[in-house]
């Protein structure tokens, strides 16, 4: 008899689980824009890019794949958002466009466990209107994946960050990792006070001037993250941290931490260690 209880339970949660990650549209493989609120779903791969209009949008591609089938057409932007408030982007792969995604929003908008694979431009671009409301939900960027390899077919650099945050004050930068990345910035905040960086990682890169970069962007919050490059090739891991809060971060292999611009440094490795003055 106790089991019955037991499997109503578990009966109970499967059904919420289900609904949780329901879809109430499959986008089909030719259409291209989004307008309409609602949840919207990939069944498949595609070749053509997805663009996002208007407010509480939900796209989840369910680990597909938007692969641009040419690099020199196919568009500039894998997935491109306009003006979304409460638009959420998840579990998209975007393959070889200049930009992978491309995000303008208004608030509470999310970035969720998206991989980004040979962009030529910035992988990943969020932008917004400096909304600085203390009760409005903050974007969050949480778990994508920038990868930077080279290969056979595309060996040239990219020559702009992995990951380019402007005007998103509170915004929520968690668990991303950036690897092989071979621009000049992993992740790049412009007018962007009070933002929360972490738990990221940045590996393997090529040759980097400023790993994270803050421009206009005080009392960030840097925490738990981790730079590691094979060589000592990373000229600063952080720079423009006047004012931030830098606990607990491992850096390896950059020639200058950055350490030192912080406003409260607590716990935090750097190897090799700086010169002694």
């Amino acid at each position: 008899m106790r089991l019955i209880p037991i499997a109503g339970l578990a009966l109970a949660g499967l059904m919420l689980s289900t609904s949780a990650f329901a879809c109430d549209t499959i986008v089909p493989s030719q259409q291209i824009s989004i307008h309409g609120p609602g949840k919207y779903c990939l069944s498949a791969n595609r070749s053509l890019p997805i663009e996002i209009s208007g407010p509480d949008i939900e796209l989840d591609c369910r680990t597909r794949s938007i692969i641009n089938p040419s690099p020199n057409g196919g568009g500039p932007t894998g997935i491109r958002i306009n003006s979304g408030d409460k638009v959420i982007v998840r579990n998209c792969r975007v393959d070889g466009f200049p930009i992978g995604i491309d995000m303008n929003v208004q608030s509470n908008a999310q970035l969720l466990n998206n991989t980004v694979v040979r962009a030529q431009d910035v992988a990943i671009m969020v932008h917004g209107i400096n909304n600085n409301d203390p009760f409005a939900e903050p974007t969050r960027i949480v778990g994508n994946r920038v990868i930077g390899y080279p290969n056979p077919n595309d060996p040239s650099s990219s020559w702009a960050p992995a990951l380019r945050v402007v005007g998103l004050g509170r915004a929520v930068i968690s668990n991303n990792v950036v690897a092989g990345h071979r621009g000049p910035v992993g992740l790049e905040l412009v007018d962007s006070p009070d933002v929360q960086i972490t738990n990221n990682q940045f590996l393997d890169p090529a040759a980097v001037d400023r790993m994270i970069r803050l421009e206009q962007s005080p009392r960030a919050r840097v925490v738990h993250n981790t730079i590691m490059s094979r060589q000592q090739n990373v000229m600063f891991g952080l720079s423009g941290a006047s004012g931030a809060t830098c606990v607990e971060n491992v850096f390896i292999n950059t020639i200058h931490s950055g350490f030192s611009e912080c406003a409260v440094t607590r716990y935090n490795v750097e190897q090799p260690l700086p010169p002694a003055p």
